[in-house]
């Protein structure tokens, strides 16, 4: 086996500690998929963004548990599921992989939270595989062909060239550094702790191996064959008839309101947008508890 066949997410010990230690890992054909566990009740699937990893829904996941069987992933090139460099990353897949964790888990359909590349994924399933889906939550999401966003685009792109890729990798070793990039995604830069950095960061970089494997993830969002799989979903999400809240983090620069309320026209489902006023990109990190009231009276209803 050569070194590019190998998986490129390998387990480290020393990640984030405690919620690290809570996660599980499933055998799915090809991959190995990390994710959390926690709670009893009627399933509730949190898919996580892009650059991240379930790690950012460490804050509501207690509140969600005391309700539910909540069911947080690692998506495909990101966290620490493990996958080798020749796999494919693209939205069909990562969709392929819910479905099939899903079937292992036993779970036939569950309530559904996506944000970013987590509810884009969401938004290929609504064409795909729609009877899977009881409810959803989008939040600031990647759609239509507005991702990589503006702002992130040169980020993205400075990690793809091979002849910046090292420099950035060696920069990203510097908390400052990381602050600074990270600062994009948040309105209020305190939220960005030491232990979320950590977070962010370490699974992209705790190996060489695994920097290869964000450059591969971050080659298939430059692609812009791959940027239209939001746009072939559209037909589907206009006949997507679940109930869907739009729950979106109103000071977020990388995709703004115009984003959150073209989603709610095009759901027949959409119950309009509900926006969280202090938060950007991450609002179940900077405003945790109202992300989560926002869920709980959205899931109640109707049930």
């Amino acid at each position: 086996m050569t070194s590019m066949d190998k998986y490129v997410s390998d387990r480290y010990e020393d990640s984030m500690e405690a919620f690290s230690r809570q996660k599980k890992y499933l055998s799915l054909g090809p991959w190995e998929i990390a994710y959390v566990e926690a709670g009893q009740g009627e399933p509730l699937i949190l898919l996580h963004g892009c650059p991240f990893q379930s790690y950012e829904w460490h804050k509501v996941i207690p509140y969600f548990a005391e309700h539910y069987r909540v069911i947080a992933p690692d998506l495909l090139g990101l966290g620490d599921t493990r996958v080798t460099l020749k796999q494919d990353y693209r939205l069909p897949m990562q969709v392929e992989m819910v479905n099939r964790l899903m079937d292992a888990l036993h779970i036939q359909d569950a309530y559904f939270i996506g944000h970013d590349h987590g509810a884009a994924t969401l938004q290929v399933m609504m064409k795909h595989t729609p009877h899977r889906i009881r409810k959803c939550v989008l939040t600031n999401a990647e759609a239509y062909d507005q991702w990589p966003s503006a702002e992130e685009r040169p980020y993205v792109q400075s990690i793809v060239r091979p002849w910046t890729t090292w420099a950035v990798y060696l920069a990203l070793k510097s908390r400052r550094v990381q602050r600074d990039i990270f600062s994009i995604a948040v309105a209020d830069p305190a939220t960005l702790d030491e232990e979320t950095l950590y977070a962010f960061t370490r699974p992209h970089m705790a190996t060489w191996r695994r920097w290869q494997r964000l450059r591969h993830f971050f080659r298939w969002q430059l692609d812009i064959e791959h940027n239209l799989e939001t746009m072939r979903a559209l037909d589907g999400m206009k006949r997507f008839t679940a109930p869907t809240l739009i729950l979106w983090g109103e000071r977020d620069g990388n995709f703004g309101r115009q984003v959150a309320e073209r989603l709610a026209r095009d759901i027949p489902g959409a119950e309009g947008v509900h926006y969280l006023s202090r938060s950007a990109h991450l609002p179940m990190l900077e405003q945790p508890e109202e992300y989560a009231d926002a869920v709980f009276q959205f899931l109640r209803r109707n049930p």
